[in-house]
């Protein structure tokens, strides 16, 4: 018989798991449906081509705005998460650290889209219209980096009612600004409208941040935060440079795609089946949000049942949310295809690829957290190189297929690298956390 000891830990685990994902549910609904609403309004307003615009212009938005925060957000949520309770001080001064390297990477980043924009365009994507619309979403990086990175924090903390609170806020203020933009001044209002609501939304979740550090008994530091520079080397700079690997490597493969014949259509419709894809995957992503800071937490007092637990919990939920939604696409997928506007004879074999590589997903994420949990973060970068090397690779051998060829080798690219994520998983587990040793009764 197991202790009462554990038991009560894997009854807090459940709690904490499932409170956090019930919140963090509620409020990223209407965030997650933002990009969705806006495809539909412009498939039937503008065209599948004016869904390739915006797709290129968003992806590359988000890409950039990822790519300067994505590294610090995991070094903070991890280790805000791990030193919140032994050491407030240091917890303070990583939360100022990933601020101000978010920002700053942010703000060269947007400067150089800006500086850059008719290069890129013209250069790289073939499509010259596309300068002004790059300029355009280069402030908007800055906001939504430096958002991203709060919530970061507050992920650490595992405040995911305040979380909740802020997506529920950001997803009220983007529903209601980007849609209004886009009616009156087109694409580029649908950016101005975007663009608005994160630099709201960064406003609001600032003193919500510093509240819930304050409560917590942690002094928000910028003065002495660069003093934690093997943070940077151990967590951050391996995760930025996965970021380099993971975040722009959809937007290379719709770059390769997009100059070819017929590519804005294409690529129009490789953003329309990404918006299914983020929403098969929304709830399987919270799912993945909750449990970070609780693995982060197991890893670090060395439970390999805790850990397992945890994995067992957040794997299942997945999987039953995957089950779910395939059923649910394979029996009225014909209706989403007539949402946008499409042909479902035509363009249904790009959506049943997406629809069970999804699923596939689905099962790989919690595991894809472990590199990062475990401290394995370069070993993690491995990892992700080589999805990133797979999904490039398979675009440009299949780009004359365009968005079908784009989903193919997306699958391949998630289904290799899950076979590779459970044995690293069975590793770092064995490695870090040792044999399962028996409870006491």
């Amino acid at each position: 018989m197991r202790s009462l000891k554990s038991l009560i830990s894997q009854s807090a685990d459940l709690r904490v798991f499932s409170l956090g994902l019930i919140w963090s549910v509620l409020g990223t609904v209407a965030v997650r449906l933002t990009p969705m609403i806006t495809t539909i309004l412009i498939s039937h307003w503008f065209g599948i081509a004016a869904v390739g615009t915006f797709g290129i212009t968003y992806g590359t938005m988000l890409s950039a705005s990822f790519l300067a925060s994505s590294g610090v957000n995991l070094m903070a949520t991890r280790n805000v998460a791990a030193y919140a309770a032994k050491d407030p001080v240091t917890a303070g001064r990583l939360a100022g650290m990933a601020l101000l390297l978010a920002g700053g990477c942010a703000v060269t980043l947007g400067l150089l889209i800006f500086l850059f924009s008719e290069a890129i365009a013209v250069r790289l994507l073939r499509q010259p219209e596309l300068a002004f619309y790059l300029r355009v979403i280069s402030p908007i990086i800055v906001v939504t980096a430096l958002n991203n990175t709060q919530i970061a924090i507050l992920s650490g903390l595992q405040q995911f009612k305040t979380i909740a609170r802020l997506n529920t806020i950001m997803g009220c203020l983007m529903i209601a600004a980007v849609p209004v933009g886009l009616y009156f001044y087109g694409l580029t209002g649908a950016f101005a409208g975007l663009g608005t609501a994160y630099l709201a939304g960064g406003l609001i979740a600032a003193p919500a941040t510093t509240g819930a550090l304050r409560q917590k008994g942690i002094p928000l530091a910028f003065r002495g935060a660069l003093s934690q520079w093997p943070m940077i080397t151990g967590y951050a700079i391996p995760a930025l440079l996965a970021s380099l690997l993971f975040e722009p490597v959809n937007w290379i493969c719709t770059t390769i795609v997009v100059g070819n014949p017929d590519g804005l259509q294409q690529v129009g419709l490789y953003f329309i089946a990404m918006q299914l894809e983020t929403l098969l995957l929304f709830a399987p992503q919270i799912v993945v949000q909750v449990v970070i800071p609780m693995l982060s937490t197991g890893f670090g007092e060395a439970d390999r049942r805790r850990v397992l637990n945890i994995l067992g919990m957040s794997i299942g939920t997945n999987i039953a949310i995957a089950i779910g939604f395939v059923a649910v696409m394979m029996l009225f997928g014909d209706w989403f295809l007539i949402l946008f506007k499409l042909d479902p004879a035509q363009h249904w074999p790009i959506f049943m690829v997406v629809v069970f590589s999804s699923a596939v997903i689905a099962g790989a994420l919690p595991l894809g957290q472990i590199p990062v949990s475990s401290g394995y973060m370069w070993t993690g970068l491995c990892i992700t190189g080589g999805w990133a090397s797979t999904f490039i690779i398979g675009t440009w051998l299949l780009q004359e297929h365009g968005a079908l060829g784009l989903v193919i080798a997306r699958a391949i690219a998630w289904s290799l690298q899950t076979l590779v994520y459970i044995g690293f998983t069975r590793f770092a587990i064995g490695r870090t956390c040792g044999a399962l040793t028996a409870q006491p009764a």
